[in-house]
Order: structure tokens, then C-alpha cells, then sequence
């Protein structure tokens, strides 16, 4: 991994991916939405295609792009609203379609040796939590599964591998008001066997470091949970 794009960089996940991946030496193109718009092919297309240009090349992709509908109307599925539906899936699972799409096509050109991408999911994908019923939320992050699977086994061929972190309760701003809630900070030590914390970013970000290095050479297709053992409920 030394030609990095990381999508999102200026989110918390995303800005620790960019000290990860500098800090072991890689060359890093910062994307995040003020210059590419990932959440349509257009912007996709552009941030892979630029990407390349600057960095003579891509060994790698971080897509760490996401966000939060709770203050659009996001929760249960009868208390969801249109607007928290509609841009949630926009944001937290087109951008991912887009730039899957556009990586691999970029990563599998001819002369090239393939690559690796990763995409930063949540737990919420596999797992429920009453404190956590947020319709389109789940619903855009549960559907990144088979589409990391499907483009796995499209990019296998072609040498570039693709993988997933679902990610638990992230110290974040996006985090900050499950952070915040006090029925959460009581139910933390059952919700994470492991220890009653918030992941770190940087946590994160490690996985993220091992999914893009060699080795994980022989890891694709895979969904891995740094949740504190969330999974497990």
C-alpha cells in the first residue's frame, strides 16, 4: 500500500486513516466533499480518476464517507421520513456503489497489479439494538454486506481485493449524541463485553492499515467487526 485515495478524509475516521496510512509511509490524495462529491458517479469518477493522476498510480481506497440522519427524522421504521431515507442511502451507501465501481476499474486497468479497497461500515449492519433503531441508517450500512461481497468477488479476478470494517460506537462528532446519552453510557458495559468505551478513530483506522497491506493478501470479501464484541449480542 503506498498510493492511497481516502474518501472522507476530513471525518474522524477518514482524518485517521490519512495519519495511518502517512505515518507507514504511503502517499495519500485527500477527497472529502467540499472537493469530490462522492455520492454521485460523476464525483466518484473524478476523485478516483485525480487520485491516480497525482499519484502516478493507486495501490489502495478508503471509503470513509457517512453520516448520520437522526436530525432529518431517522429512527424506526414508522417514525423514518422521507428526506432521512432518501439522503442516508444517497450518502452512506451510493457513494459506496460509485466509488467500488470506479476503484476497480481504475485498480484493474491493464499493466496494473490490482489493489485493495475498504470500506467503513457499522454493526449496526448485522445487529439490532433498541437504542439504535434507526431505520435508514441500518438499512444503507446492512446493504453494504452483499455489495462488498459482490464487488470482491468482481475485483478477485482482477487482483484487487475488497473488504468491510464495521465499526461499533466510534469516538466521533457523528457519534457525539449517542455519546452524550445517558441511557447509553449505562447500557455500554452490555453492549461491549470488551470494556465500557467508545472505539477510537485511530482503532479504526488499524484495521483499515492491516485490510490494505499485504498482509491481508489473502483476505477478501470479508466484514470485520472493532465494535468491543457488540457483534456478539
Amino acid at each position: 500500500m503506498k498510493r492511497l485515495l481516502v474518501a472522507g478524509a476530513r471525518g474522524g475516521i477518514g482524518a485517521a486513516c490519512v495519519n495511518a496510512a502517512r505515518a507507514a509511509g504511503a502517499q495519500v490524495f485527500e477527497a472529502d466533499r467540499d472537493t469530490y462529491d462522492v455520492t454521485v458517479s460523476a464525483g466518484a469518477d473524478a476523485a478516483v480518476a485525480r487520485a491516480a493522476e497525482a499519484l502516478d498510480g493507486l495501490d489502495g481506497i478508503v471509503h470513509a464517507v457517512g453520516m448520520s440522519g437522526r436530525r432529518l427524522g431517522d429512527g424506526p421504521v414508522d417514525e423514518c421520513s422521507d428526506e432521512a431515507w432518501s439522503e442516508v442511502h444517497r450518502v452512506d451507501l451510493d457513494s459506496v456503489f460509485f466509488l467500488l465501481r470506479a476503484g476497480i476499474r481504475q485498480l484493474s486497468r491493464a499493466g496494473g497489479s490490482g489493489g485493495s479497497i475498504v470500506v467503513i461500515g457499522s454493526a449496526l449492519a448485522t445487529t439490532l439494538d433498541e437504542d439504535f433503531l434507526t431505520a435508514a441508517y441500518a438499512s444503507a450500512k446492512g446493504a453494504l454486506v452483499p455489495l462488498v461481497r459482490s464487488a470482491a468477488f468482481t475485483g478477485a479476478p482482477k487482483g484487487v481485493r475488497v473488504n468491510m470494517v464495521a465499526a461499533g460506537l466510534v469516538d466521533t462528532p457523528m457519534a457525539a449524541r449517542a455519546m452524550r446519552d445517558p441511557a447509553i453510557q449505562d447500557r455500554m458495559p452490555r453492549l461491549m463485553p470488551l470494556g465500557a468505551r467508545a472505539c477510537s478513530p485511530e482503532e479504526i483506522a488499524d484495521t483499515a492499515m492491516w485490510l490494505l497491506s499485504d498482509a491481508s493478501s489473502r483476505t477478501t470479501g470479508a466484514v470485520v467487526p472493532v465494535d468491543g464484541g457488540w457483534h456478539l449480542r
